[in-house]
């Protein structure tokens, strides 16, 4: 089938997934592939909607924002989930937004300069939204991993 994966798709995601950025030409080296089956499956996948970009893995600590916030936020109402997710967006420091079941409504990823930065993010901008009925922070003090997952090969 043309929208199905084998083996040689799960082994180039995983090598882009590592690096978005290596030639192609260097991962069909690894595969013993020629470039141009990489090229053309790259481009089925991109088609298919699987992979819809590549992007860059930035050390926020080395340059200079180094607190990494998390918020579980409580709706004043459920319904206004698109709006509220609406306005997060908005906000410059706001890097993840999930609408999610459970305690919260939504939990978000942010990155500030300092804790003067989150405060004002936080009490200006967040707390301000129309929607919110609550919020509760916890501080990252390290993350240990980030990687995609490893599909079945």
């Amino acid at each position: 089938m043309k929208n199905k994966l084998d083996q040689v798709d799960y082994k180039i995601i995983s090598i882009l997934s590592d690096d978005a950025q290596m030639p192609f030409t260097e991962v069909a080296k690894k595969l013993i592939v020629s470039p141009g089956t990489i090229h053309s499956r790259v481009r089925k996948m991109r088609e298919m909607g699987l992979i819809t970009g590549a992007s860059l893995k930035l050390d926020y600590a080395n340059i200079g924002w180094k607190l990494t916030v998390f918020l579980g936020i409580y709706l004043s109402q459920s319904s206004l989930y698109k709006q509220v997710m609406d306005d997060l967006i908005g906000i410059k420091e706001v890097v993840r937004i999930h609408h999610t079941t459970g305690k919260y409504d939504i939990f978000i990823k942010m990155h500030t300069r300092d804790s003067m930065h989150y405060r004002e993010v936080y009490q200006d901008q967040i707390l301000s939204i129309e929607g919110i009925k609550g919020v509760e922070s916890f501080i990252s003090v390290e993350e240990k991993l980030s990687r995609h997952i490893e599909f079945g090969m």
